[in-house]
Order: C-alpha cells, then structure tokens, then sequence
C-alpha cells in the first residue's frame, strides 16, 4: 500500500531552491523605497492577554481568519494537513489527534486524548467532537509540547486552540458562498455590531455544508463519506463601566454523515468483488446499507468575565457548559463479507468547567495565577454484532470524571535582555468507572433488541461481568523557560517543561480483572532550545528550534480480536527533532513560506507489544506512530494587477512526509516486510487563484485540493487478520464568493 513519489532529498532541493528564490528577489528589491513587511500576529497562549506571536517563548503555528479561508479550511483537518508533525485520523467520528508523535489511540470511554483541542479556552473532552465545523473564528493557534502548566488536563503532546472573534462596536459582516465538485455547497454569514446605545455589542454566524460522497461503494452498502452540516453561534458582551465585560456564547451545531470507520481493504481478503479495487482508494466495497452512520448533535455556552482593577492586573473567570449525543455506526470488517457491524447508540456526554485566573505585571515581573475545575459525565454504549454466529456483544460504559488545578506561572526580566520564566501546576483527577460486558444471543442492529436476548458465555464466549471501579491520580508539573532577547527582532529560548496524562480504563478489556486494573498515567518531559527572528525590515521571519522528549509509562492500545482491546503502560520512548519555520515577503507582491519538521521518535522500550498479525514481540527501537521522521509545508502566493480593478492573486502549497507507521511492528517483526499498516511517503499539491476589490470588499477564489489526486491513508486498523485503512481525501475544487461590510 505504501506510495512513493517525490523522495526525501527532492524535496529538501524544492525547499532550498525556495528559500534561495526568496534571498535572490531580496537582493533585487533592495532598492526599493517602499518596503512590505510581514504581518504580525498576536496570539493568547500564554493567558496574559495578547502577545505578539515572535515574542512568545514557545514553539507554535498560528491561522488567521484570512488564511484558513483562503485555503479553505473548514475544521481541525484542515489545519493539520498545512503543519507538519500534526496528524488526524478518524474512527467512525472517535479522532485521533498526535502533535510531533505524540497522541493516543485510546478513544473510547474511560480514556482522554493525549494532545488536545480547546475553543475559547474551553477544553473539548471527547474525540467525537474534534472535526466539528469552523464557525466564527478569528484565528487557531497550534502549541507544539506539553503545555502542562497552563493548559494542564492532558496537553502531554500540545494542543490546538480555536479562537473566535469578538463584537465589534460598529457594524460589520461577512457572507461567503461556495460550491465545488461532489456537488460541494458552503454558507457562512456573520454579523456584529452595536446593539443599543449602552455598549453591548453582538455577533452572529450560521454556517452549512454539504457534499456528496467521497467513496463510492461496489457491493451492496450505500456510499461513504457526505457531509450535511449546519452550526449556529452567538455572542453578546455586556460592558460594566470601564473596567469589566461579560462576553456570553451560545452555540449548536449538527451533522449527518454516513461514516466509514476504516472502510478501504488495504489486503485481499479472498472476496472476488472486494480485491477487484484493492489500489484504488476511492473504492470500497462494502454489506449494509445504511449501517454506516454518524448523527451528532452538540450544544454549549460558556461565559467569560474580564475584570481590570487597574492598569497592570486582570481578573478573568470562564464558565463552560457543553453537551453532545451522537448515534453512529460502520461495517467494522470493512468489506462485503457479513462479519462484524458496531453500532453505538446514544452516546450522550455533558461537561462543566470553571476556570479563574489572575494576571498583570508588577516592575519587571509578567505574571498568571490560576485555578481550574472539570466535572464530565460520559456514557457511551458499544454493540459489536458477529452476523456468522448471531451474537452481539452489549458493551455498556459510563465515567464520571472530575479534575481540579492551581497553576501559576511568572517571567521575570532581571535585566532588559534576560528573563527567566517559572511555572508549576498540581492536578488532580479523579475516575469513577462502570461498565457491563455481555454477550447475548442476537444479531440484531436494534439495541433494545439485543438487550432483550438471552445471554451467551463460556465456553464459546466469554463470561459476562459488570464492574465499578474508581482511581485518583495527581502530579505536579513545572515550566522553566530562560529567555535571551538581544534586540527586538530576535528572541532565544532554552526550555524545560512537564506533561502529564491520567490513567484511565479500557472499555475494550475482554474480562472484568483486565476493566478493573485499567492503566496508570503517562509523562513527558521536554527539553528545547529555540530561535525567533526577523530580518532585511522585517519582510524576512526565522524560526528555529530543536528539541529533547523523554516520554514514560506511555499508554498504547492493542487490539485483541474478535472484538477487544487493551491499554498498556509498557513503552517508554524519546523523541528527538529540529523545525525550521520560515516566512519571506521579499517584494510587496510576494509572500513565501516554508516549514520544516525532522523527527526521530523511538520506542527505547517496549517489551512487550502486540500486533495481532505477530503476536507479542520487543518493539524496543521502533519507530512510534503517526511520527514520520520528515513532514513540511512550502507555500507561495503572488499578488498582481492586471485589469486595474482590484488585484489577483494565485497561490500554491505543497505538503509532504515520509513513510509513516501506524502499529509499533512497523514494517514487520522477526524477518516480515512490507506490513499493511504503514502509509509511504507522498505529496499533496494545492493551488490558490482569485480576485481582491479595491476596497477589500469583495473576493472571488478558486481553490484546489490534492490536485493530483494523490491517495493514502491517514490510519489502519486490524481487527481481523485483513488490514483496512482511512482514506485521504479526493481531489476536490472549490469556488467561492465572499462579501464583507
């Protein structure tokens, strides 16, 4: 299945060449008297309000408004296919984010993500929501590392913060529609302004999407892979005087698909009609019509209250509520052969949280001090249904998980080029676990069906059992971070900072003792050294930085057939890598961007993996997963004038990596090569083309994905001996027409 293409070394060539273009066209356009810059971003990720994203001291990537409409960039998939080092599959709705190797494949309940997501500072706890739709968004930072000290509650591998944008006090708007090919349609509006004399201000966005399928069925199931989607989000901030505002959010959103988990055969599985489109990844052939399924409905709001006393300090607390339930389902053999279906029905979650902090400066000191607190009530029912033997297995599972935190972090400039910046945060969390495991004796997709049969068990299957259970875990994690800024256009930083991530429990256990002992808390330290600079008037941007992980008690999922799987604390690894970040606007016209990622990222132990094709083997000095060893992202935009209304533009991106594994086999055990689950090294290719009016008003574009239709897979999967994967997607092409006021 691997594909090949453009190798390691063309593409470290197609960098260099760019970056040396960019230094030549510099050398042309000295003499000009009119000199363009970078913009300059601002970012929230250190919670003391807004810095400038060149003077934070940490590692991130950062999405404006513009950029991700200009790339067309609708949910967090979008934004990992432009950065290198983060990856995103999808198990029929359960996502599994990793940001530079490190993420989990623990999705279901009783576990957490390892990197996580929080829109408006507030956390998202379930997997089921990440791929939800963009909606009034001002920007979307990506923090590469553990950000144990501020962001705490399992951001061991980073985390990705969605940001929105706030009411303005006049009035403005935005209409954008958009169609494409699979019948592609998209509408986002948005409005805010004043509401009344008195200052408070307001916004509102609607968002829809839809298209038709992406993979196109030749048995007798319906195709996979639509989208029909609708969200609405409002907003209000009150003003109290001039020192305090009170921003309340209010959002829902719903969408329908019919989902495969992993739906593409990747191996013959003898089946005449499934091997005839092994290798063409836009075809599957799949039993069912109809099982394939994802129907989700999330709701929330959150209120968010500023207060300055003075000057130099701010008091903030954040109120979050959010609530979901999703029905969903796929053909888990992925092929037409009538072995396995699941169906999860109603997979209900609500979560509350509270966050309250302090921050300001007082001389030469910047300062934050907080607590946090996390309440989520999880329920999440699992049928896998074995047609062949007319029995299901009812997997029932429930958590109710809570978390509470102090943190507080301080930077300190003892002169006005040193500081030294400190940070620590206690976290405690608590589990409580209940689950029932039964075989009954129906093959039923109807669960009060199957609820209702009689129960099975030994000797042919095994016993049924209920548990509950509970564990409390806690650690502290540190930040230390020394910070050199010779000049104002270049900062270094020297790094220390701690992850963690509680245990939790296997939903997939096979026996009640295994449910029960569920597994213990992983930790990550990282060590990294890092450059920011800007140079030549600021029209050029540096970035550099490389780094140390020392990852323990890893926690790694394993399948075991026919329907089970278990969580082990048996790795331990090290992630080695280096990222190089840069951006050029040599002339006014042209804007360049490179980015960079190496990775070396190995078990240093791990003893006792398992693959279902090798059995239990040592994995020690294998590659991890999702971790390709090389991944960038090289863009460049020129803007011109040729009809003297307005201004065009035209754009390309080119994104690749190398080989990537998705077991800890690799690509095989004791002699075995060329095992299934891995995806090769491949490129993807985008192109950007339209036209700005003058007044920045109105905007045609025409925008390209994966333009050479490259096909690969984002994640495998082996729950039986056949292995089958999750496709990228398809070329698609995308008109659209946007208005602002």
């Amino acid at each position: 299945m691997a594909l090949r293409s453009v190798s390691r070394g063309n593409s470290i060539v197609v960098a260099a060449a760019l970056l040396g273009m960019s230094y030549s066209i510099f050398a042309v356009a000295a003499e000009e008297t009119q000199q363009a810059v970078l913009q300059e971003v601002t970012v929230t990720a250190t919670k003391v309000g807004e810095t400038s994203a060149q003077s934070t001291p940490l590692t991130l990537s950062v999405f404006t408004a513009d950029q991700l409409a200009q790339h067309a960039i609708d949910d967090i998939t979008g934004v990992v296919n432009n950065t290198p080092g983060l990856s995103l599959t999808d198990l029929g709705g359960y996502s599994q984010l990793f940001i530079r190797g490190v993420g989990s494949n623990t999705v279901y309940v009783g576990s957490d993500p390892s990197s996580t997501i929080h829109i408006d500072g507030v956390y998202q706890a379930r997997p089921l929501t990440f791929t939800t739709d963009f909606l009034d968004v001002d920007r979307v930072e990506v923090l590469k590392g553990p950000q144990g000290t501020l962001y705490g509650r399992n951001s061991v591998g980073g985390t990705v913060n969605v940001i929105s944008r706030t009411p303005s006090d006049t009035l403005t708007g935005e209409a954008l529609v958009s169609g494409g090919t699979y019948g592609e349609f998209g509408l986002q509006a948005y409005i805010a302004g004043p509401i009344d004399d008195s200052g408070i201000r307001g916004s509102l966005a609607v968002s829809r999407l839809t298209h038709s399928d992406y993979l196109s069925n030749i048995s007798t199931g319906g195709n996979l892979e639509n989208a029909d989607h609708w969200a609405v989000r409002g907003q209000l901030l009150f003003p109290f005087g001039s020192k305090a505002t009170l921003t309340v959010r209010g959002n829902y959103a719903y969408a329908a698909d019919a989902l495969g988990g992993d739906p593409k055969l990747l191996q013959p599985d003898g089946v005449p009609l499934d091997d005839s489109v092994l290798g063409n990844y836009f075809k599957i052939s799949e039993n069912g019509p109809g099982i394939a399924h994802s129907t989700l409905k999330l709701y929330g709001f959150n209120a968010d209250f500023v207060y300055h006393p003075t000057n130099d300090l701010t008091i903030r607390s954040l109120t979050a509520y959010q609530s979901f339930n999703d029905s969903l389902g796929f053909d888990a053999d992925s092929s037409s052969l009538n072995n396995i279906y699941t169906n999860e029905t109603p997979v209900k979650q609500h979560q509350i949280s509270e966050e309250l902090n302090a921050s300001g400066t007082a001389g030469p000191l910047t300062y934050v001090l907080g607590a946090y607190w996390f309440t989520e009530n999880d329920s999440e029912p699992l049928y896998v249904v074995l047609p062949s033997f007319g029995v299901t297995d009812a997997n029932q599972g429930k958590v109710v998980d809570e978390s509470w935190a102090f943190y507080g972090q301080a930077e300190y400039h003892f002169t006005p080029k040193w500081s030294l910046l400190v940070g620590i945060r206690y976290i405690d969390e608590t589990k409580d676990y209940d689950q029932s495991n039964i075989w009954r004796a129906s093959a039923s997709l109807d669960p009060d069906v199957v609820n209702s049969a009689p129960i099975v068990g030994p000797p042919f299957f095994p016993p049924p059992f209920t548990i509950s259970t509970s564990r409390t875990d806690s650690a502290w994690t540190p930040k230390f971070s020394l910070n050199y800024r010779p000049e104002e256009d270049l900062l270094a930083y020297l790094s220390a900072t701690k992850g963690f991530k509680s245990g939790g429990y296997d939903f997939g256990s096979p026996t009640a003792a295994l449910a029960t002992q569920g597994y213990n808390p992983e930790y990550l330290w990282d060590y990294e050294l890092g450059v920011k600079s800007e140079w030549l008037g600021h029209r050029l941007r540096v970035n550099a930085d490389v780094f140390y992980y020392d990852y323990t008690n890893m926690q790694v999922e394993v399948f075991v057939p026919p329907a089970n799987a278990i969580t082990q604390n048996a790795a331990s690894s090290k992630i080695k890598g280096a990222e190089l970040d840069v951006s050029a606007r040599p002339i006014p016209q042209l804007d360049l961007h490179a980015t960079v990622l190496y990775l070396n990222a190995r078990y240093t132990s791990f003893p006792n993996a398992y693959v279902t094709a090798f059995g239990t083997f040592d994995a020690t000095g294998q590659a991890l997963n999702y971790a390709p060893d090389w991944s960038y992202a090289l863009g460049a935009t020129y803007i011109f004038n040729l009809f003297g209304h307005g201004s065009e533009f035209i754009g390309l991106d080119y994104t690749g990596q190398a080989i990537e594994y998705f077991t800890p086999a690799n690509n095989g055990v004791a002699g075995t090569t060329g095992y299934a689950q891995q995806q090769g090294p491949y490129q993807i290719l985008g192109a950007r083309l339209g036209w700005n009016s003058s007044d920045s008003r109105w905007n045609l574009s025409l925008i390209g994905l994966n333009l050479t239709n490259r096909q690969y897979v984002t994640g495998t999967v082996n729950y039986t001996t056949v292995i089958a994967g999750r496709p990228g997607d398809p070329r698609t092409i995308r008109g659209q027409i946007s208005y602002k006021f």
